[in-house]
């Protein structure tokens, strides 16, 4: 892992993006419970990081990435935000204190989603 630290993004800063529909959340909580982030992706972290490449649904050179888990001190959202620049993702930050960030700042949730898989890549996809 390179000494690249993903920059943080406070909860009010991504509470303005997502009223303004221009962000990307990743909820890589372990435990999810009930609710998410208004309009959060939720994907399991570790199918993430086993994944020899990332090639999701987000915007590679536009749109800002924030990735979230409980309570902003997790190793693995520092790792896939170095895996999705080194994927060609551009702008990718961590949520500052995480979900708890998120609820004590009383900020907009809704109930979780579904669970996203990862896709899958073949060889011939990476070669193009």
């Amino acid at each position: 892992m390179s000494d690249v630290k993903t920059p943080t993004i406070a909860a009010a800063d991504v509470a303005a993006h997502v009223e303004k529909n221009d962000i990307f959340l990743l909820d890589l909580r372990r435990s999810k419970g009930g609710t998410q982030i208004y309009g959060a992706i939720s994907y399991d972290p570790q199918k993430l990081l086993d994944a020899e490449r990332l090639v999701l649904p987000l915007p590679k050179s536009e749109g800002l990435i924030v990735l979230y888990d409980e309570d902003g001190d997790s190793h693995d959202v520092e790792k896939l935000a170095e895996k999705l620049r080194n994927n060609g993702y551009a702008t990718v930050r961590r949520l500052e204190g995480g979900f708890r960030a998120w609820t004590e700042a009383d900020a907009r949730t809704e109930d979780l989603t579904i669970e996203q898989p990862v896709p899958l890549v073949s060889e011939h996809q990476i070669e193009r």
